[in-house]
């Protein structure tokens, strides 16, 4: 008999099982001879020694190496093996032979009724029950250890395996994530998961493991460590032992499961035809489109399965069935009240929506014809065109969000504070990101006028400071050093990459995070540039997620400043910020035109800048209020009403009663306004001029009334107006045969007029009567 006195010691690059099967005798019945030893073990309490131990040598044996290699004590290994010897005569075979429920049923369920079913001492149950586990594990190799999991992983992976193996693994995986920000809090589970992965794989050595067993044990494990699996897959994956990670819970792996029996088989196969070979950056948009056609053909024209068979008139029906589909009609019915908010289940399909299912059809079609899969039998950018009434309400349509609401959005995000950021929950009082990261994510935002995916692709290193006073050539004005800072912005979707000026804050709350920024984090790949590069809002090797500022962001904004998180136009979202700072760009005091903010954007078009951009109301209004539209159109004039006259009918004896004020004396015609030369006077009888003693009488009078009235102008006083006095004449020159209300000419009246009398236009009457007014 061998016996080995010390835990061999690890290699650091191989490792081989301890222990031999074949050396054993595993028969799998029990001898008589061995069986009545265990009946005299059993019954009598007999000691295992001398010839009890000679007897049952082929039992004894395996049990004490793995006792020997474990380092257990004598009195533990004793107890140890006197157990098994009770389950084997028990069950009248050895243990090499033991079921997975056998194993289970002598472990016990939980340490307690071990320790009541064996007599053991409270200080020795977990220990011999933990090499009762390690027994099962070392000799029987068929035993998986999810069966085993009676026990802590990493209590038995270190006494299997030993504490050095597993430091060190756990170590190495350790020293990657915590370069990549891995806080600190999840250290027992993680070293769960690493020790239950090296006992699943049968080997301490972490460059062992295999993409095909974490993905086993990430479907398999009954543990809740298993939600860790994704850290240590992406941790093997940095360091080489893995080609490729595990699909963590926020990045699953894209699938189409939108197919369903309503859609006929041969059009579903055209169209996962058409998804493989398409070379669109998102075909999912296009794909859904098209099943939900497939959907309509399947009950409208079951007979048509193929895109061969699309002619005019079906693509004419198809184009009218668009413009009355409703939401949800053409959805997939096992997902339908899952996917669509109730409210808007039975409403009609939007503008928009409308327009993409036809688009999708005319690419499908045209793909289809173009890649020599069917003839060309039909333009599809003809027979299915948007319908001009679709395409007049997709105008554009810049929803600016309110000014009051927008400055307490950027306050918020200006004073972000550690209390506002939400928490994981389940115990863990920390946010998922740090407080730095996300008052930069939120500066940018508010100030940048990026588009979410710019603002996700941004680099380390994207602020450039000015680092001296410049002086602009045109206008010979000094910009300070501290006035703004530089953004790079990556490629877009329309234009390549360019730089852009930016608030200084911006500038101040990037370097606060990069300062922070783990620096070890791994280089990832740009999708638009397949560069590989270090992404600016990365943590833990993630970027973030592509909804974080609609789903996250915005609505902790929006709860700090205490605003809603929809207004009059819709839900706050993040292209919204990019259309309200160009409008208030385009708006401002000193605005930048349209050809600048064009720059200032990224377009490539200046058609997409003009859709951005909305005028401000208040604005608009200042300006309609100077052009004087109403002016332009009416005169107003003061106009004297003596209420005594009034009342004792002097209109009706012919006697004055209204008064109309031309600066330079009174009209008593009560039809002034119909008067051909009201806006030139020819001083006719109706005429009284204000330096008479009846003009003082007038305007001594205490039972007159003052009031303005309009008077619609003709196009030609109009022009008087808006061009100025030098019309006069022509106008006096127009009227002077005209007769005036009390019956003679202009010209008639000049000549019997005394040579000091003269004609006084209506403008020069305004500005004396202005000056008369302003005089002390």
């Amino acid at each position: 008999m061998s016996r080995r006195t010390s835990q061999p010691a690890l290699p650091q690059t191989s490792w081989s099982w301890p222990f031999q099967r074949k050396r054993y005798d595993r028969t799998p019945t029990l001898r008589e001879a061995e069986r009545d030893q265990l009946d005299l073990v059993v019954h009598q309490h007999l000691h295992i020694r001398g010839k009890t131990r000679k007897t049952l040598h082929r039992l004894y044996l395996p049990l004490l190496d793995v006792c020997t290699y474990l380092r257990a004590p004598q009195p533990v290994t004793s107890q140890l093996i006197r157990f098994l010897f009770i389950e084997m005569y028990r069950r009248g075979k050895t243990f090499w032979v033991w079921s997975v429920e056998e194993w289970r049923e002598s472990i016990g369920q939980n340490p307690s009724a071990f320790r009541e079913r064996h007599e053991l001492s409270p200080q020795r149950k977990d220990h011999v029950r933990l090499l009762f586990v390690a027994v099962a594990y070392l000799l029987c190799p068929h035993i998986d250890i999810d069966a085993l999991l009676l026990v802590a992983p990493a209590l038995l992976a270190t006494r299997i395996f030993g504490r050095e193996a597993i430091t060190t693994a756990v170590g190495r995986i350790r020293a990657v994530l915590q370069g990549w920000g891995y806080r600190q809090q999840g250290e027992a589970q993680l070293i769960t998961s690493v020790s239950y992965l090296l006992l699943k794989n049968r080997s301490p050595m972490l460059d062992h493991l295999t993409i095909e067993l974490l993905e086993a044990a990430d479907q398999d494990c009954p543990l809740t460590v298993r939600r860790y699996f994704f850290q240590v897959s992406r941790a093997l994956h940095a360091l080489g032992i893995v080609p490729r990670t595990l699909p963590g819970p926020g990045f699953p792996a894209k699938t189409y499961r939108n197919s369903d029996e309503s859609i006929p088989k041969e059009w579903l196969a055209w169209c996962d035809r058409w998804r493989k070979q398409t070379t669109l950056q998102r075909p999912e948009n296009v794909y859904y489109s098209l099943l939900m056609t497939g959907r309509w053909l399947g009950a409208s024209h079951p007979e048509v399965t193929s895109p061969t068979q699309w002619t005019y008139e079906l693509a004419a029906e198809f184009v009218a069935a668009v413009n009355q589909v409703k939401v949800g009609e053409w959805a997939n019915p096992s997902l339908r009240e899952r996917r669509t908010p109730a409210q808007r289940l039975g409403q009609p399909f939007r503008p928009h929506a409308r327009n993409r299912l036809l688009g999708s059809m005319r690419a499908f079609l045209r793909d289809c014809q173009e890649w020599g899969w069917i003839p060309v039998h039909l333009n599809p950018d003809r027979a299915l065109r948007t319908p001009s009434a679709i395409r007049r309400l997709m105008g554009p349509s810049p929803r600016v969000i309110n000014k009051e609401l927008w400055a307490k959005v950027l306050w918020a995000a200006i004073n972000l504070q550690v209390v506002d950021l939400p928490v994981w929950g389940n115990g863990n009082d920390l946010p998922p990101y740090p407080i730095e990261m996300v008052r930069a994510i939120a500066v940018v935002w508010c100030f940048a006028a990026l588009r979410s995916d710019e603002i996700r692709r941004l680099r380390v290193g994207c602020i450039r400071r000015q680092y001296e006073d410049v002086m602009i050539p045109e206008t010979g004005e000094i910009l300070p050093r501290d006035a703004t800072c530089f953004l790079d912005v990556p490629i877009n979707k329309t234009m390549s990459a360019y730089t852009k000026p930016v608030h200084p804050l911006v500038g101040k709350r990037i370097n606060e995070w990069e300062q922070l920024r783990p620096h070890a984090q791994p280089r990832e790949a740009d999708q638009k540039t397949s560069e590989t590069v270090q992404f600016l809002f990365s943590l833990r090797g993630v970027r973030i997620s592509k909804a974080y500022i609609n789903d996250s962001l915005i609505p902790m904004l929006c709860h700090k400043a205490g605003v809603p998180l929809e207004d009059s136009r819709g839900k706050i979202t993040s292209h919204r910020a990019r259309a309200t700072i160009a409008s208030m760009l385009y708006n401002a005091k000193e605005p930048l035109s349209i050809f600048e903010l064009k720059e200032y954007l990224g377009h490539k078009y200046l058609s997409s800048t003009q859709s951005y951009l909305q005028v401000d109301p208040t604005k608009l209004a200042s300006k309609v209020a100077k052009a004087g539209y109403l002016e332009q159109n009416l005169a107003t004039i003061e106009v004297l009403l003596d209420q005594e006259a009034v009342l004792s009918g002097a209109a009706s004896r012919g006697e004055c009663w209204k008064y109309y004020d031309l600066g330079h004396g009174w009209c008593t015609n009560p039809f002034w306004s119909a008067c051909a030369h009201r806006m030139a006077c020819a001083k006719c009888p109706y005429y009284r001029p204000k330096d008479s003693l009846a003009d003082q009488l007038v305007e001594g009078k205490a039972n007159l009334v003052r009031m303005l009235e309009f008077v619609q102008l003709t196009e030609e006083e109009k022009l008087l107006v808006t061009e100025g006095i030098e019309l006069h004449q022509e106008l006096i020159e127009k009227l002077a045969d005209v007769p005036t209300p009390a019956g003679p000419t202009p010209r008639e009246l000049e000549n019997n007029r005394s040579p000091e009398t003269k004609v006084i236009p209506l403008q020069t009457i305004r500005r004396n009567k202005k000056q008369h007014r302003d005089e002390p």
